[in-house]
C-alpha cells in the first residue's frame, strides 16, 4: 500500500460519522513521513465502508470487507452505488505500447495502455522510475500490473506482493508462466511474467483462489490506447530544469474520496511533492491565507507548504519544504500558478 492509499484510507477508516479533527489525521500523516503540521480543521461526515485493502490484495464491496483477513472487521455499510469506477483520461495523440513500447514508463504524465471497457474497477494508477501500474478490482481481488520497457526496469519486488512471500521475489521469465505461494490469511499469492507485445514487459500479481483473475486481466489489457495519468490534475508551469517524475492517482473510495500525487524534481536533491486530495466531507475551512497566485488566495506555513484555496472538497497542495530540500517558495509558486484543476472534481468525465 502507498502512501497516498494510506493516506485516504486512514482518513476513511478514522471517521466514519461526526466532524473529521484534521490536525489529527495530519499530524499522523507527518508521523508517515512528512515530517509537517498543518492546522487545519474540517467538518465532515466520511464513509467508512469503501476502504480498499490493497495492501492484502482485498476490495471492499458497500456493505463491508470481501474476502479480508479474520481479523478484519466489517465497515457500517453503504448503498449499492457508493463506489463508482473512475478510468484515467484518455489521450488520443499519443501512441500506445504496442506501436511503442520504448514510451513505457518514459513520461510519468502519461500511460500507454488501458483495459476492455466494463468488468474492472481502477484502485489506483502511476508511473515512476520506467514502471508504468495499475491497481484493478477483479472480480473481488486485487490485481496488480506492471508495464515496463524492459526487464530490468522492473524491480525485484513486485508492488502486489506481500513481505511475507520472499519466495516470490524474482526477476522472472517473461514467458507467460504463473508461479504462486502461500500468503498471510491462508490465501494464496499468483505471479506471472509475460509479453503482451515485442518491447513490452508485463508483471502482474494476485491474492486469489486460482490463478483466473491474472489472465482476466491479461485478456482485457489493451496496448492500442494512452491515458494521462494525473487525471483531474495538470502542471503546466515548472521551475527551469524542472520536470515531474512521478505521478500516483488512488480512486478506490471514489466517490468518497481520490487522492493525486506529483512529484516535481530537476537539479536540486528532493523534490516538490504536489498533492490534490479531495473528499465528500472536506467543508473547506479556511478562507483566508497570507499569499496570492494569480489573484487567488493561497497561504504558506512554515513546514514548507503552500496551499491554493478554493477548490470546493478539496485541498491542493505543494510541500517544497522537508524532506524535498533545495526548493523555495517561489517554486511552488510557480507549479501552483499554472495547475489547472477540473471544475467538477467528482465527475470524471469532465477529468
Amino acid at each position: 500500500m502507498t502512501d497516498l492509499d494510506q493516506r485516504i484510507n486512514q482518513t476513511l477508516r478514522e471517521r466514519a460519522e461526526g466532524s473529521v479533527d484534521t490536525d489529527r489525521l495530519l499530524a499522523a500523516a507527518v508521523v508517515r513521513g512528512r515530517g509537517r503540521v498543518r492546522r487545519r480543521r474540517t467538518a465532515a461526515g466520511l464513509a467508512l465502508g469503501v476502504v480498499a485493502i490493497l495492501g492484502l490484495g482485498v476490495v471492499t464491496d458497500p456493505v463491508g470487507l470481501v474476502d479480508s483477513g479474520p481479523d478484519v472487521p466489517p465497515g457500517p455499510g453503504l448503498p449499492a452505488d457508493a463506489v463508482v469506477a473512475v478510468v484515467p483520461p484518455r489521450v488520443d495523440d499519443v501512441p500506445g505500447a504496442a506501436a511503442r513500447p520504448d514510451l513505457l514508463g518514459a513520461d510519468p504524465q502519461l500511460l500507454h495502455f488501458g483495459f476492455a471497457s466494463g468488468g474492472f474497477r481502477y484502485l489506483s494508477w502511476s508511473v515512476q522510475s520506467g514502471v508504468e501500474m495499475a491497481r484493478l478490482d477483479v472480480d473481488g481481488h486485487t490485481v496488480t500490473l506492471e508495464l515496463a520497457a524492459s526487464r530490468e526496469a522492473l524491480p525485484m519486488r513486485a508492488p502486489g506482493l506481500p513481505a511475507l512471500v520472499p519466495e516470490l521475489i524474482t526477476e522472472g521469465v517473461f514467458d507467460g508462466s504463473v508461479s504462486h505461494a502461500a500468503g498471510p490469511y491462508g490465501v494464496t499469492v499468483w505471479l506471472r511474467h509475460w509479453q503482451p507485445a515485442p518491447g513490452v514487459y508485463a508483471r502482474a500479481t494476485a491474492i486469489a483462489d486460482d490463478e483466473r483473475e491474472l489472465f482476466e486481466a491479461a485478456s482485457a489489457l489493451r496496448l492500442d490506447q494512452a491515458h494521462r495519468c494525473g487525471g483531474p490534475l495538470r502542471l503546466t508551469t515548472l521551475p527551469a530544469g524542472a520536470q515531474v517524475t512521478r505521478c500516483e492517482v488512488t480512486v478506490a473510495p471514489f466517490p468518497a474520496a481520490f487522492g493525486v500525487q506529483l512529484t516535481v524534481t530537476g537539479s536540486s536533491p528532493g523534490g516538490i511533492q504536489v498533492e490534490l486530495q479531495y473528499a465528500v466531507g472536506i467543508a473547506g475551512s479556511r478562507t483566508t491565507g497570507n499569499r496570492e497566485i494569480n489573484g487567488k488566495i493561497a497561504h504558506v506555513d512554515r513546514s514548507g507548504e503552500l496551499e491554493l484555496l478554493g477548490f470546493p472538497k478539496a485541498h491542493l497542495t505543494a510541500n517544497f519544504g522537508w524532506p524535498a530540500q533545495g526548493y523555495t517558495e517561489a517554486d511552488a509558486t510557480t507549479v501552483l500558478s499554472g495547475a489547472q484543476v477540473a471544475e467538477h472534481l467528482d465527475r470524471p468525465t469532465t477529468w
